[in-house]
């Protein structure tokens, strides 16, 4: 079956699934451009930061929209380009979350951090298997 952007729920979109879609200004909304899902916000629409914007603000850069407002990318946080990836280490803790948003998406950007990096940790399970 597949999914399209009518039938898409909140659930569909997990903290940092990377996404297109178009920020909202004075009323109108602007072309579509990257972005990253920071988490749901209420059980109807997901809180997004546009990344490419800049660093994370309620209201310009975060914003909250519909489901069907997205389109998800293929690309994740690991195999994004390494440029735009290094942009948003260096933003998702300079800028701010309301309401406490936020935690899951940064927690989210350091494992991936550790991951491009190769300092990501084995599952518990494997590292008790070379004992």
């Amino acid at each position: 079956m597949t999914t399209t952007r009518q039938n898409l729920t909140v659930k569909d979109f997990p903290a940092a699934t990377l996404v297109l879609a178009g920020p909202w200004r004075r009323a109108q909304q602007l072309d579509s451009r990257p972005a990253i899902v920071v988490g749901p916000f209420g059980s109807m629409t997901l809180l997004v930061w546009y990344f490419t914007v800049g660093v994370p603000e309620p209201g310009d850069t975060v914003q909250a929209m519909f489901p069907n407002e997205l389109t998800p990318l293929d690309d994740t946080l690991t195999t994004m380009h390494p440029d735009a990836f290094r942009d948003i280490v260096r933003s998702v803790h300079r800028g701010r979350f309301a309401y406490g948003d936020g935690g899951v998406l940064q927690t989210a950007v350091l494992r991936a951090w550790l991951q491009r990096s190769g300092l990501a940790y084995a599952a518990p399970e494997a590292r008790h298997a070379d004992r």
